[in-house]
């Protein structure tokens, strides 16, 4: 049986390289049909889940020793509710911080719409538009921080 685990040191500088492929950038209207012409969106890198208590479950399990792949597997279960996005980037309107998560690696848990996916340099909108949450190491410019009562 293979260990996922590796160390803190190393998941840190992996989490930092993965999540921090940071091509954040305004996509065109001529890429992104009538979805991505209503407002700005971002092209994003990082760990994305259906709800906000998935982040902060996947990466408790990452401070734990679990790789951001392991983390990812053992929240998913039988259901795919956790991505880790690497390979691609998800198009996200309008992003709101929901929290800042500070410790030795800061990161940004935010929610958002999903509206597109970039693969291989081709925008594939996704019809209807989905509610997401994500973390990623950058405090997006322009994303207003959520109050919370």
């Amino acid at each position: 049986m293979r260990d996922d685990r590796i160390s803190l040191p190393a998941a840190r500088r992996w989490l930092l390289s993965c999540l921090a492929v940071a091509s954040i950038a305004a996509l065109t209207f001529a890429h992104g049909g009538k979805v991505l012409a209503k407002a700005p969106a971002r092209a994003l890198q990082g760990l994305f889940c259906n709800a906000a208590e998935q982040i902060d479950d996947a990466l408790s399990h990452m401070r734990g020793g679990l790789s951001p792949q392991a983390a990812v597997r053992l929240i998913n279960g039988d259901e795919v509710v956790c991505t880790l996005v690497d390979s691609l980037r998800y198009v996200i309107d309008r992003p709101v911080i929901i929290q800042e998560i500070r410790g030795t690696l800061s990161l940004f848990k935010y929610e958002g719409t999903l509206v597109a996916v970039i693969v291989g340099g081709v925008v594939r909108p996704v019809t209807p538009p989905v509610h997401i949450f994500f973390a990623v190491p950058e405090r997006l410019d322009d994303a207003p921080l959520e109050e919370r009562a």
